[in-house]
């Protein structure tokens, strides 16, 4: 069967995304990425990276595991974990600093002591407003002293950026991070990546690969089934909502569409996609999943 042409591609794509930013191939990329969010230069900046096993948490169910979206080690020891996360998530700090927590756990055998524990920087791209009490995009976050603010350790560093919060005034000005979030954000046109990548090799690269993925029917069949799902989750939510109106149950519809998008992530995050089309179809079958994961 042919696969359909992708037109307008979307670059949050879990499919593109970890074929752009976790492959061995374009591993380049992936260093640049990192170097320029993190506001890396020559001093500082990591030279090299290799992709580091995924598979943080212990099973669960079915054997299943949670897997991340990107996970590095770079050359000093330092693992940096790239997600994207593009449903609305209240809970999203607490489920960071959960993977977070694995990541850096996992690392020290038993008997080994602590000195052996490398930093761990975790980059999570939102494709919603977090923050919305904050006109700023980026935002960092360390453990530091309450009075004095001084970082307590290196080894918790956390980066939400908010990306439909940027605003592009002159798209030749942007910094190396700022490139970055502009090439992802929905905000940013084929245009302006076009311009970007004049002045910036990587992204340059980056549109370079868009055009293979594009070809690619494999990758495009993977692609088409991420977006299937995406809107079928999307569909279920608003018919959530338009049910509550009727019913006039405001709080109960919050809760309920909370409730199922946590199941989804869950279920998305452990790999089994073919579990979250049920869960979309058949409300019995939703129902025993969110009792099989305790959420009810």
């Amino acid at each position: 069967m042919e696969v359909p042409e992708i037109i307008h591609l979307n670059r949050l794509n879990d499919v593109f995304f970890k074929s752009l930013l976790g492959s061995e191939e374009r591993k380049a990329l992936t260093l640049n990425f990192i170097n320029s969010i993190l506001e890396r230069n020559e001093h500082n900046a990591f030279i090299d990276l290799i992709f580091a096993d995924k598979e943080v948490v212990p099973q669960r169910i079915h054997g299943k595991l949670s897997l991340l979206d990107v996970l590095a080690e770079m050359n000093d020891g330092t693992r940096v974990h790239i997600e994207v996360q593009v449903l609305l998530d209240e809970y999203m700090a607490n489920r960071t600093l959960y993977y977070w927590g694995r990541i850096y756990s996992r690392e020290l055998e038993a008997g080994e002591p602590y000195q052996h524990l490398r930093p761990v920087i975790t980059i999570d791209l939102l494709n919603y407003n977090q923050f919305p009490q904050y006109d700023t995009y980026s935002h960092t976050y360390h453990i530091a002293n309450d009075a004095t603010h001084d970082i307590l350790t290196n080894h918790l560093e956390i980066h939400f950026i908010e990306l439909k919060k940027i605003h592009i005034s002159d798209i030749k000005k942007l910094k190396k991070a700022d490139k970055w979030i502009a090439y992802f954000s929905p905000k940013c046109s084929d245009q302006e990546r076009k311009v970007l990548a004049m002045s910036d090799a990587a992204i340059k690269d980056a549109l370079t690969y868009e055009g293979q993925f594009t070809n690619n029917n494999a990758l495009k069949s993977q692609y088409w089934d991420y977006e299937k799902t995406m809107r079928d989750i999307e569909s279920v939510r608003l018919s959530g909502e338009t049910r509550g109106r009727k019913e006039g149950r405001k709080e109960g519809r919050k809760e309920g569409r909370k409730i199922l998008g946590i199941l989804i992530q869950t279920l998305m995050q452990e790999g089994r996609m073919d579990e979250v089309e049920k869960v979309l179809a058949d409300e019995r079958y939703q129902e025993k999943m969110l009792h099989e994961y305790r959420l009810v």
